[in-house]
């Protein structure tokens, strides 16, 4: 086969998947501080296990640059052991909850028959926390969850602009993150 028809192939197959995520916090933008805190914000950010598809980078701009208002200073650390005596840190870890045994193995025949046999996850996920730590004193766990569900299948190619409604995982991760720093604004704001 010639490399146009292969391309061609793997474009059709992977353009056929309907992706949604749920159980996430519906939340915009939090509302302001009520003063921006004068501590200094350190924050360390655990790499993704898997291939990431936006999170992480989310992630990465929420605390560069989404939090420089909140606080005097943002500053990453690349040890995570390393804890600040004094200021407020955050350590953000993600645990990727991977697709069933199942969904795996029809994942692959779906793969393997360019789609033509259907394949459904709704297990797979995320579960992300936020471990909040001030002037070297752990605070809390803050734990959120998102789910994803996958459908892949040649013949939903039609549907596929439902993707276009549904949320990024760039999106979800920015809406946990604003959400974390609704719920931890009574602890940094003391």
């Amino acid at each position: 086969m010639k490399f146009s028809h292969w391309l061609f192939l793997f474009i059709l197959t992977f353009s056929s998947c309907v992706t949604s995520y749920r159980d996430y916090p519906l939340i915009d933008t939090p509302s302001k501080f009520s003063n921006a805190s004068k501590s200094k914000l350190y924050y360390h950010l655990e790499p993704f296990p898997i291939l990431e598809f936006g999170g992480y980078t989310a992630l990465k701009s929420f605390f560069r640059t989404n939090l420089k208002s909140k606080f005097s200073e943002t500053e990453e650390i690349s040890d995570p052991k390393t804890i600040p005596a004094k200021g407020v840190y955050c350590k953000v870890s993600t645990q990727w909850i991977p697709i069933s045994a199942p969904s795996l193995i029809f994942g692959y025949i779906s793969v393997a028959t360019a789609t033509i046999l259907p394949a459904w996850s709704s297990k797979e996920g995320f579960d992300v926390t936020y471990s909040l730590y001030k002037d070297g004193q752990k605070i809390k766990d803050f734990n959120y969850s998102t789910r994803r569900s996958i459908f892949l299948w040649i013949f939903a190619l039609p549907a596929i602009w439902v993707n276009l409604l549904t949320s990024s995982e760039e999106e979800v991760f920015k809406a946990m993150s604003y959400q974390f720093i609704e719920d931890a604004k009574p602890f940094i704001n003391e």
